[in-house]
């Protein structure tokens, strides 16, 4: 208990706690239209359920947010952050460690809830224990499929996507991986379905 409450990250005040939240608001829309876009960059006829699109989005959120707060902690220097050297009354909420950690937790927490929830929520649909050995298959086969899409698209333009030589590449890492995340499926199904109720 006490270790989390080392972690724990107390404002100063009521206005840094605003900021706090809504830097939290900013990254969680940034990072799921992120994941969003990249979802409807995927090819149309892939083997997975709503489901599972809606686990691999977040999955793919998830991915991207670390994927930030680790270009955070060493921050290219910029005229704002040189000019809150110099003027201390320019306070930048991201060069505050521990604030910016706060609102990495928040984005994070917020994310693996819905992933839990989403995972939770189609075994209990469908009378599997959500953590049953092929349940966890199945959800790790999404975040392999996350992590291998994001591995892919975070060194590509977005906007030049239609023209670039990557929209093949992640056409074929995207089935490859899309029928890995249907046989698990598949297989949980089963495993389950055969059993006596």
């Amino acid at each position: 208990m006490l270790g989390q409450l080392d972690e724990l990250y107390m404002p100063p005040d009521e206005r840094t706690l605003r900021r706090v939240q809504q830097k939290g608001q900013e990254l969680d829309r940034r990072v799921r239209g992120w994941a969003q876009a990249i979802v409807d960059l995927l090819p149309r006829g892939l083997p997975l359920q709503p489901d599972d699109i809606y686990i691999l989005c977040l999955f793919l959120a998830q991915q991207r947010r670390l994927n930030l707060e680790l270009d955070a902690r060493d921050p290219p220097e910029t005229l704002r952050t040189r000019l809150g050297r110099v003027l201390p009354f320019l306070p930048d909420i991201e060069e505050d460690p521990e604030a910016l950690g706060a609102i990495h937790r928040i984005v994070a927490t917020r994310l693996e809830s819905g992933i839990d929830r989403a995972c939770g929520s189609f075994c209990n649909n469908h009378n599997i224990p959500p953590v049953s050995d092929p349940s966890i298959d199945w959800r790790v086969s999404i975040r392999f499929m996350a992590q291998s899409i994001h591995n892919l698209m975070s060194r590509v333009d977005l906007r030049k996507f239609d023209s670039s030589p990557h929209r093949f590449e992640l056409a074929l890492v995207a089935r490859d991986l899309a029928s890995a995340v249907h046989d698990k499926r598949k297989a949980m199904l089963t495993a389950f379905s055969a059993e006596p109720v």
